[in-house]
């Protein structure tokens, strides 16, 4: 079914112009419809879920901060309003704010209500499972996941692999088990935030209930947050002693998914977080 189609189909307009916008993973376009509006559009022609899930967690974080608001969605279209991006000297801290105000959203369990996506590589979300513990989570479903990929995947020797293994161990001494299920954006990077006029716009989520931190481990790896951000974070909802020690675990799993999507690359960055939380 064509772009057409859909937006007749969700909206009842006509498009009137198309421009193609660049996410990497799926079509997606800016299209101009027939009453002036502009709406944004990511297109698949598999037949999933994935843009479905996804407006379903950008109106779940949507009730506390700011994301485009979803016009329609189906396996094969996610419809959104435009954001019209805009300079913003206050959004770093604005970001902040609202992350903090995300983050005491919680959940008796962690985990999701469905499985999703970090980026291309599939996100278990324990559904059902009712877990209550955050290391048993982390482990079983976001490192050894990733470990056993990579070397599925001939990214990983033997021994790396056997060693990666051995973190489990370490967990109990590294995280507390008091940890909160919150709500988690899930793929915080520069990228996945707008910046809107008067306030950030949160996009392309891949969110669950989990530790808080997990979510700084992104705009930590790659850059794109400034002082403003974390500050104005840690004055709304202060981070808990021993984070910087928990910094590499999180990391970790992105960059193990790094090396999943993008390849060897991303090796070195591994094995260094491995050895920061074995030595």
């Amino acid at each position: 079914m064509s772009i057409e189609i859909h937006i007749e189909k969700h909206l009842n307009q006509q498009v009137v112009n198309k421009q193609s916008v660049g996410t990497g993973l799926f079509e997606a376009y800016k299209v101009q419809l027939n009453n002036g509006q502009s709406v944004f559009i990511k297109h698949q022609s598999d037949d999933n879920q994935r843009l479905v899930h996804e407006g379903e967690e950008l109106i779940l974080l949507g009730k506390t901060i700011h994301t485009p608001k979803v016009l329609g969605s189906c396996k094969h279209c996610l419809i959104l309003e435009w954001i019209e991006t805009s300079h913003n000297l206050n959004v770093q801290s604005q970001m902040g704010i609202e992350l903090a105000e995300l983050h005491q959203n919680t959940c008796d369990y962690f985990g999701f209500g469905f499985d999703n996506k970090i980026g291309q590589t599939p996100q278990l979300n324990a559904v059902g499972k009712n877990i209550t513990d955050w290391g048993e989570f982390y482990w079983k479903y976001r490192l050894l996941f990733q470990i056993e990929l990579g070397f599925k995947n001939n990214l990983l020797k033997k021994d790396e692999y056997q060693r990666l293994l051995t973190i489990e161990n370490a967990l109990p001494n590294l995280l507390e088990s008091d940890i909160q299920p919150v709500l988690l954006h899930g793929d915080l990077w520069s990228g996945n935030v707008l910046s809107g006029k008067n306030n950030p716009y949160f996009i392309d989520t891949a969110s669950y209930y989990g530790h808080r931190e997990i979510d700084f481990a992104l705009t930590l790896m790659f850059g794109g947050f400034s002082n403003d951000f974390y500050n104005s974070y840690n004055e709304s909802f202060p981070l808990d002693d021993g984070f910087n020690q928990r910094k590499p675990l999180y990391m970790l799993y992105h960059y193990l998914n790094h090396l999943n999507i993008f390849g060897s690359g991303y090796h070195a960055k591994v094995m260094h977080c491995a050895q920061q939380l074995l030595s």
